[in-house]
């Protein structure tokens, strides 16, 4: 049975995974970067989801990282594994290691291969993988981001899961960008569950409505544009020019770019294929817009 929720979610960084010249997970420094976000404010961190590159990861390396970053101290209940397999054993397999470490969250994309589904495959899919983890306690966050997966997990779906499996669904990652989605997930779901906003731009209004947090992107660079919205304070004037300037490129290697340039840590801007680096103009591009919005004297 499900009961009112009464309290904020909080800000996520949908952490981004840096890697070695090898191309492996670099643990130190993901280490360092989930640490940091935290001490700005962050009430966790979400492993493996879409700017962390999660469907370029296999299960056995993100679990690799989530031991690395509990073996430093980090509380595993503050990690939010991303589940982005498609085929309904492996998914399961992840859930039921990350539970096992001590995990509490994760963020589950719908099955996204095969794109004539129906809500009744998304349905079933959902109901066979919760099933499976019933024994764990673990708490799902239904991933809707369609522009990727091509899979809406749409408000009536979100209703139809819910309602068979009401204290395991904790709430609803909603990516889409579409504000009228968002509406109506907050109207239906806000009172018992966390509806978390995927775009930044859209999150002060939504909290006002009763969205719980969010899980951005936009958190590895500036968790300070968001966490005071939580409050109900006002936007920062720059945070909407800041999403946009992200937007106008790919957005992982963007976040990437951009993380490089803040911490000065080259590194950074390494992607896993199918992505590549920004080149350096459109590196300069970014770092530009970032110091004219957020260092002092440059504005």
């Amino acid at each position: 049975m499900t009961v009112t929720r009464t309290e904020k979610f909080g800000i996520s960084s949908a952490i981004t995974t840096p890697f070695t010249d090898t191309g492996a997970i670099d643990t130190d420094l993901l280490t360092a970067h989930v640490k940091s976000v935290l001490d700005q404010g962050c009430s966790s961190v979400t492993l493996g989801g879409t700017t962390g590159e999660g469907p370029s990861l296999s299960v056995d390396e993100m679990i690799s990282a989530f031991k690395a970053l509990t073996t430093a101290s980090i509380d595993p209940t503050k990690i939010v594994f991303g589940i982005l397999q498609s085929a309904l054993p492996d998914a399961v397999d992840a859930a039921q290691k990350v539970s096992a470490l001590g995990g509490k969250y994760v963020l589950v994309a719908p099955p996204y291969y095969f794109k004539d589904g129906s809500d009744a495959g998304l349905v079933t899919w959902f109901d066979q993988f919760l099933t499976a983890i019933a024994d764990t306690n673990l708490k799902v966050i239904l991933y809707h981001i369609p522009q990727v997966t091509a899979a809406p997990i749409t408000p009536d779906v979100v209703g139809q899961i819910i309602n068979a499996h009401p204290g395991m669904i904790a709430g609803v990652k909603d990516s889409s960008g579409d504000w009228e989605n968002a509406k109506i997930l907050l109207t239906r779901f806000s009172d018992k569950h966390h509806i978390l906003i995927g775009d930044e731009r859209l999150l002060g209004e939504a909290i006002k409505r009763g969205a719980s947090g969010a899980i951005s992107g936009v958190a590895n660079l500036t968790p300070g544009l968001l966490t005071p919205l939580l409050d109900g304070e006002a936007p920062d004037k720059n945070l909407t020019p800041f999403v946009n300037a992200i937007l106008a490129h790919p957005v992982t290697p963007a976040i990437k770019t951009l993380l490089a340039h803040i911490t000065d840590t080259p590194a950074w801007r390494r992607v896993r294929p199918p992505l590549v680096e920004l080149d350096q103009a459109q590196y300069e591009l970014l770092a530009t817009t970032y110091d004219s919005l957020f260092k002092p004297g440059t504005n």
